[in-house]
């Protein structure tokens, strides 16, 4: 999900700072090196500022004006704030694609499932995450909820980036794609209950949430 710039570099450059912090070859707390970038790439410091307001926006990094900008470091509220609301969508995408999706649609969540399995065997972190977050984009996408998709469109990015961030937490590559396909299953079967459960306790688990407040559940 690329975002929309009037100049085609500042685009490239976002998606540059984006691999290497989902790579972590820029970890929590490093400044952007500007001048190295605009050396790199024989570009004017303008669309790397461009890029970096909307990785600010994105809440990944941390700019200060004149000054530097750094990768963002999340604090264990931080975390759980960002956990709880990722929760909340994923239950919602799970009830509307239930009602709304076909077995069409349910088996494009297996490929990327499948996607994000073989991502993991070969430990390539960055499409692993990509992968996971390309199938909880369709997920969503399949409820056809406008509202819903612009949510959770503007939190997966920092999903994406905690998941870098705390790679070590990472859900063991199998019980990933169990749980995935088991969503699946539950989708296609109209087993609503089991498909949320699926997706609510590895949540629980990697935002160290000990469970929801109980308007979750209704």
């Amino acid at each position: 999900m690329k975002h929309k710039f009037e100049n085609a570099v500042s685009e490239q450059i976002y998606q540059y700072l984006i691999n290497m912090i989902l790579s972590l070859e820029m970890r929590p707390g490093d400044r952007i090196p500007e001048a190295s970038i605009a050396q790199q790439f024989k570009i004017s410091r303008t669309p790397i500022r461009e890029a970096l307001r909307d990785l600010a926006k994105d809440g990944i990094i941390n700019t200060y004006p004149n000054r530097f900008s750094e990768v963002a470091v999340y604090d264990e509220d931080r975390v759980k704030e960002v956990g709880l609301i990722k929760i909340c969508l994923d239950r919602m995408s799970v009830k509307l694609a239930a009602y709304y999706g076909s077995r069409a649609e349910y088996e494009k969540l297996c490929e990327y499932a499948e996607k994000c399995y073989k991502a993991a065997k070969k430990n390539d972190m960055l499409n692993r995450i990509k992968a996971d977050s390309d199938y909880h984009w369709e997920l969503c996408k399949i409820g056809k909820n406008r509202s819903l998709m612009q949510m959770e469109k503007s939190l997966l990015i920092q999903i994406e980036y905690l998941q870098a961030a705390n790679y070590l937490q990472a859900e063991d590559a199998d019980a990933q794609y169990a749980c995935h396909m088991k969503i699946v299953e539950a989708l296609k079967s109209g087993d609503v209950e089991s498909g949320l459960n699926e997706i609510t306790e590895p949540g629980l688990q990697f935002y160290n949430l000990k469970k929801l407040p109980a308007i979750f559940y209704q």
